[in-house]
């Protein structure tokens, strides 16, 4: 099971250099700070913060705000007085960057290649160490990407931070970034997930010692902690002291939230989830895996409530759809889940999936519930075999199927493999008729050790 999902399926467009701090975004609309830091709070103005930090450290796309102009030009018009013109800012001459990087960094996007989200940390004393301008450049870059969950997003970011750590050795931010872009990679499939997440972990240790009141450090950590090396324990530990350090990360709290659903126990996660879409209530990201632990904690009125609000609010964010599915499966609501994979499928191009609910559908069409899901496992056993398939999704159709022998045998190789969905076997209810059988108890607690 995915930690985070945000995937919009849309790169941004090239654009002008990033505006940093307000008063180049208010000069670019020709407004105060006050304004346009207004417009943010009551209108969405699409600024990035980089949470921990000086209260400026803000950055804006501005082909984003343009688009934003667009949409609410009548609305700002009708809403506020003229103002004095601001003098624009001067320009700043592009960080020139050596062709060895550029070229390392292009050979790195080769290799590897998923809507909104809390961005990276800053330390709050920002004395401790000052990067070149240079790397902090690429930095913050970095974090614009990352926050893209795009493929193409996250392997600029993996560049963009490894350009900024060769510039800088010592800049702790730019690791603690290098560590994310591992666990992204690995959770949306862009990486395997045994070479990703000891290369995160490798980062966000090298980040602590750097710094080791970074809370972004601690974070990154315990991502990779539980979902690579599947230790709850000292990763709890470690997002605890991340938020020891920085309270207000609504990241942390949203990630802590998702570890800790996997245990089957929901009022922890059910707290740090609200106070997560209390720090950002604006993150699609956040607001759906609300969702998503409700549906575990059985409260499925309330998540399809929210899920569907925004599927159409935002219908080109990809986890609503894959979380209905599930709980459409869920309450045999087949012809609602078809239709919600089928634009899962669709929005992140997935081929495999696309084949295994068509194949569903005819098999659902013919034979009921039992024909999609005999359908439906042929399909899977078949993109498994050609590595675009997981096990532990042919052991949920297995177990769905009531073919217990083919569910057992797929979630030992899902074991074997290290698949991180298998984390999600405790509260995943396609087991449900399992969960009585010894084998499957024995496999549960091997997957996550979940005593106090």
């Amino acid at each position: 099971m995915r930690a985070e999902t945000d995937k919009s399926g849309v790169t941004p467009a090239p654009s002008r250099r990033r505006l940093t701090g307000w008063k180049e975004i208010g000069a670019f609309f020709g407004k105060n700070e006050r304004t346009v830091k207004r417009w943010e709070t009551q209108r969405g103005l699409p600024v990035y913060r980089l949470p921990g930090g000086a209260k400026t450290a803000v950055f804006a796309d501005p082909a984003e705000l343009e688009e934003w102009l667009e949409s609410s030009r009548a609305v700002v018009a009708l809403a506020e007085t003229p103002e004095p013109a601001v003098p624009a800012a001067p320009a700043q001459k592009p960080a020139k960057r050596q062709p060895w990087l550029a070229r390392a960094a292009m050979g790195m996007a080769l290799v590897v290649l998923l809507a909104t989200g809390a961005l990276f940390l800053m330390p709050a004393d920002t004395a401790r160490h000052k990067p070149s301008a240079e790397a902090e450049q690429l930095y913050m870059t970095g974090v614009y990407h990352w926050n893209t969950r795009t493929p193409d997003g996250l392997k600029q970011s993996l560049g963009e931070f490894q350009q900024a750590i060769a510039l800088d050795p010592g800049y702790a931010e730019a690791q603690a970034g290098l560590a994310n872009a591992y666990n992204l990679l690995a959770q949306y499939g862009a990486m395997p997930a045994a070479k990703a997440y000891p290369l995160a972990k490798s980062a966000a240790e090298r980040a602590i010692a750097l710094d080791a009141e970074l809370a972004d450090g601690y974070s990154a950590l315990g991502f990779a902690t539980f979902y690579g090396f599947k230790d709850l324990p000292r990763a709890a530990d470690l997002f605890k002291r991340a938020l020891a350090l920085d309270p207000k990360s609504s990241r942390t709290y949203h990630w802590y939230a998702l570890m800790m659903m996997h245990t089957g126990v929901f009022e922890e996660p059910l707290r740090a989830i609200t106070r997560a879409q209390e720090l950002d209530p604006q993150s699609h990201a956040i607001l759906a895996n609300r969702g998503l632990i409700l549906f575990y904690a059985g409260r499925t009125t309330e998540a399809i409530a929210v899920l569907e609000d925004l599927t159409r609010s935002a219908p080109a964010f990809l986890s609503p759809h894959y979380y209905l599915a599930t709980i459409y499966l869920d309450q045999r609501l087949y012809d609602d889940y078809l239709r919600e994979s089928l634009k899962a499928a669709a929005l992140e191009g997935n081929a495999a999936l696309k084949a295994e609910i068509e194949a569903g559908s005819a098999g659902y069409r013919s034979g009921g519930a039992k024909g999609l899901f005999a359908a439906m496992l042929a399909v899977q056993k078949s993109e498994l075999a050609a590595g675009r398939e997981t096990a532990f999704n042919v052991a949920r159709t297995a177990a769905l199927l009531g073919d217990s022998d083919t569910a057992f045998a797929s979630l030992q190789q899902s074991l074997a493999a290290g698949e991180p969905d298998l984390l999600g076997l405790r509260i995943d209810r396609s087991f449900k008729t399992l969960r009585g059988d010894a084998r499957f108890q024995k496999l549960a607690a091997n997957v996550l050790d979940v005593a106090p």
